[in-house]
C-alpha cells in the first residue's frame, strides 16, 4: 500500500489475561455476563471497574504476558451508525478483551484501527482490499478517546489481492515491534473455507476450517446468517481430525444488526504460546474481511465462490 510501511517501533509493553477454559464449556462459547463471587469485596472491586458492551474489565501492563495465562479472547467490532447514514464504508474499529482460567473478569488488550484508501473500502470487495491494522495496547483512560497510532504495539498488513479460485491467494503478514511474527494465509479451497498460520520461520502451526454449510457462514449477510454463529474450527494436523479450539462468529445483537458490526469468541488451544494467540486474534480479523464485511450485491454472492 502506497504510503504505509510495515516497519513499527518498539513501544512500553502492556498487558492482559483470558476468558474462560475450552475444558468447562463447549469450544468458542463464551458469556458476557460472567457470574462474580458474591462476596461484597469482589462486589466492591467489580463495581469499580470500567465497563465495556456490558462487560467489566481490567487494564494490564504487559499484553504478551497476559495472552501467555489466557485461554479465551473476545473481540468486538465498534459499530459504525455514520455507514449507514452516509452509505459509505469506514475504516473498522475492533477492541479485543481476553480472560484467563484463573481471572474473576475480563482485560482489555488492545485497540485496533484499520488504515485503508477510500476508493478500495467503497469499490472492491472487502476480501480484495488492502489494508494495515494497527494494534495499539491501552494503559488507560477513556478507551473511546482518541489514541496515538503512530507507534502501534501491532501491525498486521494485507496486501490487494485480485483473488479468482486459486489465483491471488490472500495473505496477511503480522509484524511487532519491526520484526516479521508470522503470516496468515487462506488457500485455496472448492467449499469449505481454510486458512493457515505460520510462525515467522514459515513453520506451519494450525489449520483453521469451518462447515460451508452452516447459517451464519452460507446467509452471513442476511437476516438469517446475522442472527447465527459461525464456527471455524481450529486444527494441529493436516487431516483435521482434532479441535484444539475454536474462532465464532457470535450472532448478532440489536446494535451490530442495525450496522456493519461483528464479534468474535476465540477458544486458544491449550498449547498455544503468546504468538500462537496473537496470530489468532489477527486471523479472526482476517475472516471478518473475507466473509463479514459487508458488501452490495452481486460482490456477496459471487465472493463465497472464490475465496
Amino acid at each position: 500500500m502506497k504510503g504505509y510501511s510495515p516497519l513499527i517501533t518498539n513501544q512500553a509493553q502492556g498487558g492482559y489475561p483470558a476468558i474462560s477454559s475450552t475444558n468447562s464449556q463447549s469450544p468458542g462459547a463464551y458469556s458476557p455476563n460472567t457470574t462474580i463471587d458474591s462476596n461484597p469485596q469482589m462486589m466492591q472491586m467489580n463495581q469499580m471497574q470500567p465497563n465495556f458492551m456490558g462487560i467489566n474489565y481490567q487494564l494490564v501492563t504487559d499484553p504478551m504476558a497476559d495472552l501467555a495465562s489466557s485461554t479465551e479472547a473476545i473481540i468486538h467490532q465498534k459499530p459504525q451508525f455514520a455507514e449507514q447514514l452516509f452509505g459509505c464504508q469506514f475504516p473498522n474499529r475492533y477492541y479485543v478483551l481476553i480472560r484467563s482460567q484463573q481471572s474473576l473478569g475480563y482485560k482489555m488488550l488492545f485497540k485496533c484501527k484499520e488504515q485503508s484508501e477510500c476508493c478500495q473500502r467503497n469499490c472492491c470487495p472487502a476480501s480484495w482490499r488492502e489494508f494495515l491494522m494497527d494494534l495499539i495496547h491501552i494503559k488507560g483512560g477513556d478507551i473511546f478517546a482518541a489514541e496515538d497510532f503512530s507507534n502501534p504495539y501491532v501491525r498486521a498488513v494485507k496486501p490487494f489481492k485480485c483473488t479468482c479460485f486459486c489465483l491471488e491467494r490472500p495473505e496477511m503478514n503480522v509484524f511487532k515491534g519491526g520484526n516479521l511474527e508470522g503470516i496468515v494465509r487462506q488457500p485455496w479451497s472448492c467449499c469449505d473455507p481454510i486458512f493457515t498460520i505460520h510462525d515467522k520461520s514459515g513453520v506451519l502451526k494450525y489449520y483453521i476450517c469451518a462447515d460451508c454449510c452452516q447459517c451464519g457462514y452460507c446467509c452471513a449477510n442476511n437476516f438469517c446468517g446475522k442472527f447465527s454463529d459461525a464456527i471455524f474450527n481450529i486444527y494441529k494436523e493436516p487431516n483435521m481430525g482434532v479441535v484444539v479450539g475454536t474462532i465464532v462468529k457470535k450472532s448478532a445483537s440489536l446494535e451490530e444488526a442495525l450496522t456493519n458490526a461483528d464479534s468474535y469468541a476465540i477458544a486458544f488451544p491449550s498449547e498455544a504460546d503468546p504468538n500462537d494467540k496473537l496470530l489468532l486474534i489477527l486471523t479472526a480479523l482476517m475472516i471478518d474481511y473475507q466473509f463479514f464485511e459487508n458488501r452490495k450485491p452481486p460482490e456477496n454472492h459471487n465472493n463465497r465462490h472464490y475465496v
